[in-house]
C-alpha cells in the first residue's frame, strides 16, 4: 500500500526520516531518482538517513515504478520520495495506487517563484502538479505533518501573487 508520494529535492533528510515515516507508519521508503540510483556516493549518503527498522530502496524511475506496482509489495506501507515534480508526475501516471502527493521541498533557483520558505516552483512544476491532480491525486504542500496543508488551488494563487 502506498502511503504517500513526497516531492523533495533533498530526498532523504531529518523531516522525511523522522516525521513522515512516523506519520505515514511506513515500513518501506523508496527513493525514486535516476541520479541517486546510479551514483554510489549519493546512494551511500542517502542510506545514512534511513530510519532503523525501515526497509530502504533507492531505484531508478523505471525500476521504482516496477517496485511499487509489484504484487509482492502490496502489503508494505510505502513512502515514496522523488526529487522533482516531473518524476512525481511519471510515478502518478504509472501507479494508480498513489492517492496523496506531498510537495515538501524544492530549492530556490533563478526563475522559480516562492510559495513558502522551502518550496519554489516554476510554471512547468505547476503544470506537472496539475496533471497529478487530473489523475485524481490529492496534491498538497506540507513541510511536516503537523503543519497546515496548502492545497494545489492555493499554491496556484500564491504563485500568481508572487510571480
Amino acid at each position: 500500500m502506498i502511503k504517500l508520494l513526497r516531492i523533495d529535492q533533498r530526498l532523504v533528510h531529518g523531516q522525511v526520516a523522522t516525521y513522515w515515516v512516523r506519520s505515514t507508519e511506513a515500513d518501506t521508503m523508496v527513493v525514486i531518482n535516476d541520479k541517486a540510483a546510479t551514483d554510489s556516493m549519493t546512494k551511500m549518503s542517502l542510506k545514512l538517513g534511513k530510519p532503523a527498522g525501515v526497509r530502504f530502496e533507492i531505484l531508478t524511475l523505471k525500476d521504482g515504478i516496477d517496485y511499487i506496482n509489484s504484487p509482492s509489495n502490496k502489503k508494505r506501507k510505502i513512502l515514496i520520495i522523488v526529487g522533482n515534480c516531473k518524476d512525481g508526475r511519471k510515478v502518478c501516471e504509472n501507479s494508480p495506487e498513489v492517492a496523496d502527493v506531498n510537495i515538501g521541498g524544492i530549492h530556490y533557483e533563478e526563475g522559480r517563484v516562492s510559495i513558502t520558505n522551502q518550496v519554489f516552483l516554476t510554471q512547468e512544476d505547476l503544470d506537472e502538479l496539475d496533471k497529478m491532480e487530473a489523475y485524481g491525486k490529492n496534491v498538497f504542500l506540507q513541510s511536516i505533518p503537523n503543519e497546515q496543508k496548502i492545497y494545489l488551488k492555493e499554491v496556484h494563487e500564491i504563485y500568481n501573487k508572487n510571480k
